[in-house]
Formats: structure tokens, sequence, C-alpha cells
């Protein structure tokens, strides 16, 4: 009867740990699968930033640079002399200028719509960027400056920039596009009456724009972070004016 006990003994102990060792083993099972489950959701999302990140990077760069290109030849007097006060190009002096600045505005719309950072591969890259879109977006947005020429402010900066998505909201209208809802849509027109009026007093007013003049360096700097190697646009492309200083 001893014997019989003891075996019975043993078999329970062996049995209870046995449950207790394969709920141990199952508990592992479970954590490790739900810390692989959850490697798998993180790489997924990071390989869909990166991959705005590619797909975004280059019309972001190029809107940038258009718009810091015709921003440095209205500084530069040169631009609205010959196609605003000296021609019969009015209309595409202002017209091109919304749109390029339009344009910008909707690729950082699409940017932050797609991704809630971007992701450049660690935190530092991140900070910068996000600085450097935010201080495009202070120098529009300020009231340092001496006038409120292309003053935008930020509520306005962003609902432009959904009006330049196209319709399947990954890409940004053309300049036909655009000008043909200037000349179609008077809600959307009227988002544009005080720039237009901007590009117009400006044409007429002698001076150095300091707003302009900032937002040109801000956007430079923007693209020299965005194309560190020169692999986009040469250095011999790369024309600045001097920082105001007027917004730190």
């Amino acid at each position: 009867m001893r014997t019989e006990l003891l075996v019975a003994a043993l078999s329970g102990a062996a049995a209870v740990l046995s449950a207790a060792y394969s709920a141990q083993a199952n508990r592992k099972n479970s954590l490790l699968a739900d810390a692989l489950e959850r490697q798998k959701s993180e790489h997924h999302r990071l390989l869909e930033r990166q991959d705005a990140m590619s797909r975004f990077r280059d019309p972001l760069l190029w809107a940038a640079f258009d718009l810091q290109s015709r921003l440095f030849n209205i500084v530069s007097g040169h631009f609205l002399r010959v196609y605003f006060t000296q021609s019969h190009d009015r209309q595409y002096a202002i017209r091109s200028t919304l749109h390029v600045l339009a344009e910008y505005l909707g690729w950082v719309e699409i940017l932050r719509r797609r991704i809630y950072f971007l992701d450049l591969g660690n935190r530092e890259a991140n900070r910068q960027i996000v600085a450097l879109l935010m201080r495009v977006g202070s120098v529009l947005n300020s009231d340092s400056y001496p006038d409120r020429h292309f003053q935008l402010f930020r509520s306005d900066q962003r609902a432009i920039g959904e009006l330049a998505m196209s319709r399947g909201k990954n890409d940004c209208m053309g300049y036909a596009e655009f000008c043909a809802r200037l000349d179609s849509d008077a809600e959307f027109a009227d988002w544009f009456t005080r720039l237009s009026d901007s590009i117009v007093e400006l044409a007429s007013l002698p001076g150095r724009h300091t707003r302009l003049v900032d937002l040109q360096v801000a956007l430079m700097d923007l693209i020299d972070f965005l194309d560190p190697d020169q692999e986009r646009f040469p250095q011999k492309r790369r024309f600045r004016t001097t920082a105001t200083g007027r917004l730190s």
C-alpha cells in the first residue's frame, strides 16, 4: 500500500510539475510570439515610413527648390521686373508664383498625413527635418516683419496645402490644373487673393523684402539637408540670399 501511495504521490507531483512547466513554457511562447508580432508590426511601420520618405522626398525637394528659386529671383529684382512690370506676362508672374508656393505646402501636407514624423534613420535626423520644416512655416507665419507681404498663417498654410493636393491625395496638382481651378472655382481662388495682392505690391516696391529673404534661406537649408550629397542639385545651382536675422 505504501508503495502504491508513493507511486501515486510521485505521479501526482510529476503531473503538477509537468503542468507548471507546460504553463511556464506556454507563457514564454506567448510572450515570445507577442514580442515577435510587435517587432513585425514595428518593422512594417518602419518600412512604410521609409517608403513614404523615398516616394515623397524628391517631390518635396523639387518643390522646395522651385519655390526658393522664385523667391531668389523676386528678391534679386529680376523676375517681377521682367515678367510683371515690363511685359504683358503679369498673369504668369502671379499664378506661377502662387503655384510654386502651393505645391510646396501641398507636399508638406502630404508628408504630414502619411507619416507623423519623417523617419530618416535616427532621431536626430527626425528632429532636424521637423525643425527645418517648422522654420519655413514660422517665416511665413511671423508678424515680426515690417509688412505682411507673403505672410501666411499656419492654419492657412495647411489649408492651401490641402487645396494643392490632387484628388488622390498622393500628389499635387500641376500648373495647368491649378490655373483652371483659379478660373473656375471662386472659393478656391479666394484662398490666394491676399497672396496675389502681395505679389502685385512687391512688383512696385523697391527693397530687399526681408520675409522673402529669410524664406529663401530657410528653404535652402532644407534642400541642403534633403540633398546633402548634391545628387539632385549641384552647388552651382544653389544660390543664397543673406538671412536678415529677424526671425531667430
